[in-house]
């Protein structure tokens, strides 16, 4: 029962849409062979890259530069077609178009709060380690490219309920880093239910729902921080995972769903100079199996799962500026359940987008 009931109720969450202005560049999605890396390409266009070494989603991407200065994009975990969680660590050169095999995660895991880099290593935090979604991990891990080692670092704080009583953090959350510290957004469930379907998977303040966890965590002195929940930012409402967000200007940029309408989107700014979280305006409908970079002071948010629409190639762009979502060119197939990173070719910065089925499952977007 448990794997229909996930199945069918991560469909029904996948309900969104975008209420987006129309500033609509035409289109463009061009395949590109493995010795066109680096060439150079129109602006607000896909090119389509070599596939990963195996078929996932779900999945965790960071991208830290090599010895030489080329992007390497590791693509973190993530799940199987038959939605086994994988402990598969893989290394894409961005410059040579090429694929490796990297050592695995200590643990499999899938559905994580993403992925950052600090000091050239990648933290990943949460996620789920079996088909079941029941097993969910509160663990940090750091991973050194350079030794190709994983280390686990200091685990996310427990949560109390409105009783003192345990809840489950975290998983399908976001991540952030902000001057040299981790900043994570993730679900909390309650002991009774830790699924990623059920709709309770929120966190309790005062007997109160409030929404998901908030954490900093300083590499330095490898401990967290419990912060304002971005459900602070709305009167009337709780941000509800899967997120996606990014940072930009200094600010985290968190997009979720919400407790009360599980179609709508909502948009907060988490802003560290004042510890406090602003309403932005909404997408309008949330997708669920989106993908999310921060870019030129935009944050992008690439495909994913809409009501009434399906699974989309969609590519919208927010500027905090403005305050306003545009529509940019889609991707060359409809994707969900992917990831994305920046990277940069030729000292130009563009957007990797990671996941789902080959062909096509590792896209790159030049703004």
């Amino acid at each position: 029962m448990r794997p229909q009931r996930l199945t069918v109720v991560l469909a029904l969450a996948s309900l969104a849409s975008a209420a987006c202005s129309d500033d609509t560049t035409a289109p463009s999605a061009t395949r590109s062979s493995p010795s066109a890396a680096v060439q150079a390409a129109a602006a607000n266009s896909w090119t389509v890259r070599k596939d990963m070494l195996t078929t996932r989603t779900n999945l965790a991407l960071a991208t830290v530069k090599n010895a030489a200065g080329q992007s390497i994009v590791y693509a973190i975990g993530g799940r199987n077609p038959n939605g086994v969680p994988l402990k598969t660590v893989s290394a894409y050169n961005v410059a040579t178009n090429t694929w490796t095999f990297r050592r695995a995660l200590p643990v499999a895991l899938a559905w994580t709060n993403g992925a950052a880099v600090i000091n050239g290593k990648i933290y990943v935090s949460g996620g789920f380690s079996d088909y079941l979604a029941e097993h969910l991990s509160n663990a940090l891990y750091m991973y050194d490219p350079a030794t190709n080692t994983w280390t686990r670092k200091h685990d996310m704080p427990s949560v109390s309920g409105p009783y003192d009583d345990p809840l489950y953090v975290g998983a399908q959350g976001v991540t952030g880093v902000i001057n040299g510290q981790l900043y994570v957004i993730t679900t909390c469930y309650t002991s009774d239910a830790p699924w990623p379907d059920m709709p309770e998977s929120s966190c309790y303040e005062n007997g109160k729902l409030v929404g998901p966890a908030f954490f900093r965590y300083n590499p330095v002195s490898d401990r967290w921080l419990a912060l304002s929940s971005p459900s602070s930012a709305f009167a009337d409402t709780t941000m509800l995972s899967p997120f996606v967000g990014g940072v930009t200007g200094g600010k985290f940029y968190v997009f979720g769903t919400s407790w009360f309408d599980q179609i709508s989107g909502r948009l907060a700014a988490y802003d560290p100079a004042t510890n406090r979280w602003t309403r932005k305006n909404a997408l309008g409908l949330a997708r669920p199996g989106a993908a999310a970079a921060a870019l030129g002071g935009r944050l992008y948010v690439i495909g994913g799962t809409r009501h009434n629409a399906g699974i989309l190639d969609k590519t919208i762009a927010y500027d905090p500026a403005t305050n306003r979502w545009t529509t940019r060119a889609p991707m060359p197939s409809a994707r969900t359940d992917i990831a994305a990173t920046v990277v940069q070719v030729n000292g130009q910065s563009r957007i990797e987008v990671i996941g789902g089925p080959a062909p096509g499952n590792n896209l790159q977007y030049i703004p």
